[in-house]
């Protein structure tokens, strides 16, 4: 950087399955097409860590510029924590109080859900470093910020941020701080948001009017329109609650959780850490007792279109109590639910002692329905092993030779070929290795660290210089071997 030739490299990227899927015209009740999905993407090693810094000295602006009345997502947390943000969970339940709080105000009668279509793809960059820089964001830093996103959108395209990281978390909820404001100030409305996803109350359907047609020009002059299929106008008292059954459930077994587990445990974020995390003892697993999770759990068919919530909740809880409760469940839905898989895939890895979520996880790996996204997890289930399971390296090891995989999901494939192949799976991996695009590479070498000893010290001399993230991997193996 001091010598002005750092530069951002291009993320690398997958594509993630949404839970809305294509509409099958006159098709039967429950039938659906494929998945809509979104780019996921993750930064190499040093952009990530630069990104971050970024947006850290960011933070307290965006703190400072935040109305909390109105905004509700990725609230940051204090900063004696670990965690960049509150807990979405947290956040979420502020949101929904806000919501029904708004709905019994005097003269409130509707709502105004507004979506803004593609949000995270369409924000302007320029804007957002503007908006930035009003408010005290350092020159430096913003130019650097401003190359950085351009350099990962590629083709010099100054649209969207990448979406699934903390610091466009922190960009994307900042960026729309004027549109709370301009709601508060010039339409002098109540409002809540959670990202792009935003409430405003109204006393009437007819003024509505006067706010829709005022705001659709102030969301377009930062580049965002409206998405037409999912903004409507709601009876306010639809936000008080609409299941209050579900929700009784829900705090039930909220309640239950929270006498037995720490605020901590029972936070499930996104994110493949708080997901796979296992750092309850067995002790502690024993005396848990799930009662309200699996009265929740077992509602799921009563409650349609509440699934995925339901699941998100009690899944975790479930893993962390090592209870099989859903593992039928979860195999039978794992094809019907392609967004949850990550979630579905953690729950799993617990119970790879039974031979039918072993048989049923190395079969995903070559059916030809599931996305890249999805198999990646599956290898990352399948990982948690302690032997390899019947037909996943011969599966690993053609999806890594194929030329049409995603280039994640051939790395995790990699990963775990290097882990549990034998000597001739090694051999094919070094003979793989040149052809590879470099995260690819990375990963290879570093499955090495499960080779024999003198496999380990020819990948060494044979990969370690090929680039400085090459280098950074190789002291990361050599620390490993140490302290082993």
């Amino acid at each position: 950087m001091k010598s002005g030739k750092f530069r951002a490299g291009a993320p690398v990227t997958v594509e993630v399955p949404k839970t809305f899927r294509v509409a099958v015209a006159h098709g039967k009740p429950g039938l659906f097409g494929p998945n809509y999905s979104r780019p996921g993407s993750i930064l190499l090693p040093n952009d990530r860590l630069f990104y971050q810094a970024l947006a850290d000295q960011a933070a307290p602006i965006v703190e400072r510029a935040t109305d909390h009345e109105r905004s509700f997502s990725h609230q940051l947390s204090s900063p004696s924590s670990a965690a960049m943000f509150r807990s979405s969970r947290g956040c979420w339940n502020d949101l929904q109080d806000a919501n029904r709080r708004h709905a019994r105000a005097e003269g409130v009668r509707y709502a105004l859900r507004v979506d803004i279509a593609n949000y995270f793809g369409s924000l302007n960059q320029h804007k957002l470093i503007n908006i930035l820089s009003d408010r005290g964001y350092p020159a430096p830093l913003a130019s650097k910020l401003e190359e950085m996103l351009l350099g990962h959108t590629g083709e010099r395209n100054s649209r969207g941020i990448l979406q699934g990281m903390y610091p466009s978390d922190l960009f994307g909820n900042f960026y729309l701080a004027p549109i709370d404001q301009f709601l508060k100030d010039d339409l002098r409305v109540l409002s809540a948001r959670y990202v792009d996803d935003i409430h405003i109350f109204l006393e009437s359907i007819d003024a509505s009017v006067d706010v829709v047609r005022r705001l659709i020009p102030m969301l377009r002059s930062y580049d965002l329109i409206l998405n037409e299929a999912k903004s409507r106008i709601l009876p306010a008292k639809t936000l008080l609650t609409e299941e209050p059954d579900l929700e009784e459930l829900f705090n039930a077994a909220f309640e239950e959780a929270k006498d037995q587990l720490s605020d901590e445990e029972i936070q499930s974020e996104y994110g493949f850490q708080a997901e796979w995390d296992d750092d309850i003892d067995q002790e502690k697993r024993e005396e848990l007792e799930l009662a309200a999770t699996k009265a929740l759990f077992d509602s799921i068919g009563d409650y349609e279109g509440s699934e995925e919530n339901i699941e998100r909740f009690c899944l975790p809880l479930f893993a962390r109590a090592h209870s099989d409760y859903a593992v039928d469940h979860v195999l039978e839905a794992f094809n019907e639910r392609p967004s949850m898989s990550q979630i579905y895939a953690a729950y799993l890895a617990g119970f790879l002692q039974y031979a039918e979520v072993k048989k049923f996880l190395a079969g995903m790996l070559k059916d030809g329905t599931t996305m890249d996204w999805q198999r990646m997890w599956v290898l990352a289930a399948l990982m948690q092993a302690e032997a390899p399971v019947n037909g996943a390296v011969k599966n690993s090891l053609a999806l890594l030779e194929s030329g049409v995989r995603d280039q994640t999901l051939r790395a995790s494939a990699a990963i775990y070929v290097g882990r549990f192949g034998d000597s001739p799976a090694r051999i094919k991996l070094n003979r793989l290795y040149s052809a590879q695009p470099l995260y690819v590479q990375l990963a290879i070498y570093y499955s090495s660290r499960d080779w024999p000893t003198a496999e380990r010290r020819t990948a060494k001399s044979s990969w370690a210089d090929h680039s400085p993230l090459h280098d950074l991997l190789t002291t990361a193996l050599e620390a490993k071997a140490k302290k082993s």
